[in-house]
């Protein structure tokens, strides 16, 4: 089956002029073949072309462009970045079917449809959160980080801020030069539970059990109502910092966003309301990004950070972690949708409030709960506008599923070597396609007929020469495999490593493909035996095939086989964070891993994938981070070397801002978390399953400061 979407969107970039053009193109998608028209019907196409093993789509979250808000997508190629297209819808719901129907397209094979729909396992992508990720060299690093996007950014920061502003006649940009975010932690696993203490106007509040409970610590709450709303409007409710929000926000003076990183990312400084006796006035800087699950629920998170100045006669208040979970419920037998709201807190009050401790203060409680009881503040605002509680958005696209048939026989009008020419190679300059008039349109469309057809690659690897770990001199001894990271306990381990249990990860078992249900992972097939944290002042690559490795130290002669995961994060420093996994069994012959080892890249990235899960660490980490399978080779830059006794993998983290966001998150709170991941080659036919871990690892409170030079050759 192939889906066929269409309906239209706006496409925007920087002109040549140096401002943003922006304008209305109609759309199609069907299997691979993707178009862009200036209207329906007609005869030429702006752009029109495949979308070829090259294309990558990119959740490039929430931009204003001219003015206008837009849910925005990135299409580029990953092979030269500044080929790209930047398409946005004005309803959210509405670009996260065309993110879905790009990325299955994607996820497709390239020359054959399969018969059975694929279904991505990738998630909205998170945002940068805190300090910002730097020395990322990729060629497909975000087009927000490269200069000639710096037109589009400043029109975008100027225009996001000066529509998310109240409470200030004149919305002021202020940024500090600081970078660093406040970064505390809960310290509470992924068992946790919460307790219900009160319902109080339609709202339930929990309170979250703390392991070790303190009187000075103000507990974690949560505040859960249900409002008769879309999940889309009361996100959108939520975001907006314009006057309305002063119709159910009862705790709010004014708000401004003093900084915009990216679609999903921005810096917000808020003045609360004083209407505690003598008690010093409160203000806020909170880092706040969002994300769209696939089921259609959103997360705003948001935490403080030093990014504004201390204002005369304010306390500095802070929020270690929070935000608010939007999740959309079964329709009723009236057909009103209705929505599961939820806002959670942990903070610090700050000021001498927060020294007598919560024991002794009744403040910090009435303040955290006068911020969570905004729930209702919603719930009541929605009621009093019907018509907005009531509508229906109308979604201007049309989604159909076709037989690898009649979707060759829709596209057999087209012409052969427009239908074969890659997408984004039909022109060096997409906003060409926007200045031009009717007449250069039609000589540019004539002069990219002769556009060849795409060749995939197909690489040459040297094939390990041994796959059998069984050492020929009898039994080996594990403790001599020794990185610069100890192994220690799966809990209350400090920068340490260990391997926390397979079944907690779940995997495609031997009948998932008719039963769609997944089972407890069984045994790995390697056992990791060593982690090292290195840092350099550039990307480490291949570091197993160093003659001073741990690899190349410890089984020149052992009959081993390594399989090493060297996962590149570009910070202030680059940082590598080296798995050493290694086999216990033969590898056998036509085997799925076999394959992989064997295999050209475009098959690697295809099936290379990340089970991530946070036993340990904040709320809001967690919430973002999430226990869903995330496909390694087709979000990030991956390199493989193979050699005698050893299969590499390079990660470039930097590649992706979904990663990128992910990790900006986890790095302001690393040395609070742990970290599971589990690392699998997805199957997808009968003889590929059940699917096996390669390896699974786990890392307690890795500190930066104990990452150790890479040794020289």
């Amino acid at each position: 089956m192939a889906t066929t979407i269409e309906g239209y969107l706006y496409s925007f970039g920087p002109s040549r002029q140096g401002g943003v053009y922006s304008i209305l193109t109609f759309c199609v998608l069907s299997g691979r073949h993707f178009s862009q028209s200036r209207h329906k019907g007609d005869l030429v196409s702006l752009r029109s072309g495949i979308l070829d093993a090259d294309h990558r789509v990119e959740d490039t979250g929430r931009q204003v462009v001219n003015g206008k808000i837009l849910y925005t997508l990135r299409l580029y190629n990953v092979t030269d970045a500044k080929k790209e297209v930047l398409v946005g819808a004005v309803n959210s719901e509405e670009i996260a079917e065309w993110l879905k129907a790009f990325t299955s397209s994607l996820g497709r094979p390239f020359e054959t449809v399969s018969a059975e729909p694929w279904t991505p396992t990738i998630s909205l992508p998170f945002a940068y959160f805190g300090e910002q990720f730097a020395g990322d060299t990729s060629p497909t690093a975000s087009p927000r980080l490269r200069p000639d996007s710096s037109a589009l950014h400043r029109q975008r920061e100027k225009s996001y801020t000066s529509l998310t502003t109240i409470g200030h006649e004149s919305p002021t940009l202020e940024k500090s030069p600081s970078s660093v975010g406040f970064a505390e932690s809960t310290g509470g696993g992924q068992a946790s539970k919460w307790k219900l203490v009160r319902s109080e106007n339609g709202l339930r509040f929990f309170q979250e059990k703390a392991e070790f409970p303190l009187v000075y610590k103000l507990p974690v709450m949560k505040a859960v109502g249900v409002v008769k709303a879309p999940a889309d409007q009361i996100f959108n409710l939520i975001m907006d910092y314009g006057p309305e929000r002063q119709q159910w926000d009862h705790t709010l003076e004014s708000a401004s966003v003093i900084e915009t990183i990216d679609g999903h990312s921005d810096v917000v400084y808020i003045r609360l309301r004083q209407d505690w006796g003598f008690s010093r006035q409160r203000d806020l800087c909170l880092s706040r990004y969002w994300k769209r699950e696939e089921n259609g629920a959103y997360s705003i998170f948001y935490r403080s950070v030093l990014k504004h100045p201390l204002q005369a006669g304010f306390v500095r208040a802070y929020i270690h972690s929070g935000g608010y979970i939007v999740s959309p419920l079964k329709v009723t037998g009236g057909g009103k949708p209705r929505t599961l709201v939820e806002s959670v807190l942990e903070m610090d009050t700050a000021g001498w409030s927060s020294l007598l401790g919560a024991g002794f203060s009744g403040y910090p409680t009435h303040l955290r709960d006068s911020l969570l009881r905004v729930v209702a503040g919603i719930r009541e605002h929605v009621a009093a506008q019907r018509f907005n509680s009531c509508v229906t958005i109308i979604k201007r696209h049309i989604i159909e599923e076709y037989t690898e048939g009649s979707l060759q026989e829709s596209n057999h009008d087209l012409a052969e070597p427009v239908k074969n020419a890659p997408f984004l190679s039909t022109s060096d300059d997409i906003e060409e396609f926007f200045d031009a008039t009717m007449d250069q349109i039609s000589e540019t469309f004539e002069s990219d007929q002769n556009v060849s057809e795409p060749v995939l690659p197909t690489g040459e690897h040297l094939k390990p020469l041994r796959v059998k770990v069984r050492s020929d001199h009898g039994a080996f001894d594990l403790s001599k495999f020794r990185g610069s990271v100890d192994r220690g306990p799966l809990k209350g381990g400090k920068h340490s490593f260990a391997e926390p249990d397979s079944s907690a990860f779940l995997l495609k078992g031997i009948d998932s493909l008719s039963t769609g249900k997944r089972v407890p992972a069984g045994q790995p097939f390697c056992k990791l035996v060593g982690m090292d944290w290195f840092k350099s002042k550039d990307r480490m690559d291949h570091i197993a095939g160093r003659p001073r490795s741990l690899v190349q130290r410890a089984c020149p002669n052992e009959g081993l086989f390594f399989f090493v995961i060297n996962l590149q994060v570009p910070y202030a420093l680059h940082y590598s964070l080296v798995f050493y996994f290694v086999t216990e069994e033969e590898i056998t012959e036509g085997s799925l891993l076999h394959r992989f080892i064997f295999g050209d890249d475009t098959f690697r990235n295809s099936r290379l994938s990340l089970i991530p899960a946070i036993p340990e660490g904040s709320w809001i980490v967690r919430q973002a981070v999430g226990t869903k399978s995330v496909p390694l080779g087709q979000i990030v830059e991956a390199k493989y070397h193979v050699g005698f006794n050893y299969m590499e993998i390079d990660l470039n983290l930097g590649s992706s801002g979904v990663v990128r966001g992910v990790m900006g998150l986890v790095f302001g709170y690393i040395s609070a978390l742990v970290v599971d991941m589990a690392f699998f080659i997805r199957g997808e036919t009968a003889d590929e399953l059940p699917e096996r871990l390669i390896g699974v690892g786990r890392c307690s409170h890795i500190q930066l400061d104990k990452a150790v030079d890479l040794p020289a050759n």
